[in-house]
């Protein structure tokens, strides 16, 4: 593999995580993607990858035996609500093997220096996931299963996780929040779903200091959104100093989104893309993988994830 490229990993299997008519996380999220990456041609200019189901020992690095057994017994053939929002079926348990074995394949091949960053295109998304409880759409919780990889095998000191999409990771952030290894930064609407994510929250013990939430109202515009975004992260990446960044990409945050209020294009996802990249490139050898997490609105989220694919690849041409 050229060391120039951009990986991307996607896999046909995560279509069949069926949650039912009318649900928002849905299939044609992603088949919406493909198409747009592929009419567009910039599928062809990736290094496209097809993951592999993840061990489950590597998911039980963050969620206990008990629980894995419980998602697993809970995919059957009828649709089965595990939550008000969240839905399985016959294959959800191999589709989020399958999303979180992307991530830590990602993770292992930046780290080599086969390339300089990844995007996971899949589904389920995960950063609502609690240790023990599937929320919000999510089973497992795919970027901190991957932090935790990044940590538990002497491949990064200091992980550093972005959080974009529009809603509060409540599970990555209670996963770490007692951690000083892995810092949680959050960029969210408030008030929203699912109502944690306070200024106020930022880490204990010896997580303390380790857990950033910055808030934005309904209808923040996209200069005050990239205004505010840019100094959080500056002040992070030079405090934090991190060896990996983590980006749990959510484009709901897009002003077409049918979820929430905030007033993003895909300019400015590109812009934010631009500026994460940068000062990975300052601080951890460029050393990014993102993941697909929220995003409702078909046609803006396939543009957006194209947007942030083009600055992904640039700054790959550029070194």
């Amino acid at each position: 593999m050229n060391n120039k490229t951009t990986g991307f990993y996607y896999h046909p299997t995560c279509l069949e995580h069926d949650t039912g008519h009318g649900h928002p996380e849905r299939p044609a999220r992603l088949t919406t993607i493909m198409e747009h990456l592929t009419t567009s041609g910039l599928l062809e200019r990736l290094e496209v990858c097809e993951p592999e189901p993840i061990a489950l020992e590597t998911i039980a690095l963050v969620h206990p035996k008990s629980y894995i057994d419980y998602i697993a017994r809970s995919c059957k053939d009828e649709l089965t609500s595990l939550d008000s929002d969240t839905v399985v079926s016959k294959n959800s348990f191999l589709a989020a093997r399958l999303a979180a074995g992307a991530v830590v394949d990602a993770v292992d091949k930046v780290i080599a220096g086969e390339w300089q960053n990844a995007f996971c295109a899949v589904r389920p998304p995960g950063h609502h996931a609690e240790v023990d409880q599937a929320l919000g759409f999510c089973l497992f919780n795919n970027i901190a299963i991957a932090a935790e990889w990044l940590r538990r095998n002497a491949r990064a000191e200091r992980v550093l996780i972005i959080d974009w999409d529009v809603h509060h990771g409540n599970g990555t952030q209670n996963i770490f929040y007692e951690r000083g290894d892995v810092f949680y930064f959050s960029a969210h609407q408030w008030p929203l779903y699912p109502g944690t994510g306070r200024a106020e929250e930022t880490g204990s013990g010896a997580g303390a200091g380790t857990t950033r939430n910055l808030t934005f109202p309904p209808m923040t515009s996209e200069a005050d959104y990239r205004e505010r975004f840019c100094e959080a992260t500056r002040e992070i990446y030079e405090s934090f100093q991190p060896d990996f960044t983590l980006l749990s990409a959510g484009f709901d945050a897009h002003h077409e989104d049918p979820l929430a209020q905030l007033k993003l294009t895909e300019n400015g996802f590109a812009a934010l893309t631009d500026h994460v990249l940068g000062l990975a490139q300052k601080y951890c050898g460029h050393r990014v993988v993102s993941l697909l997490e929220g995003g409702y609105n078909l046609n803006a989220l396939a543009r957006s994830v194209a947007a942030h694919l083009e600055r992904m690849l640039a700054v790959t041409m550029k070194t």
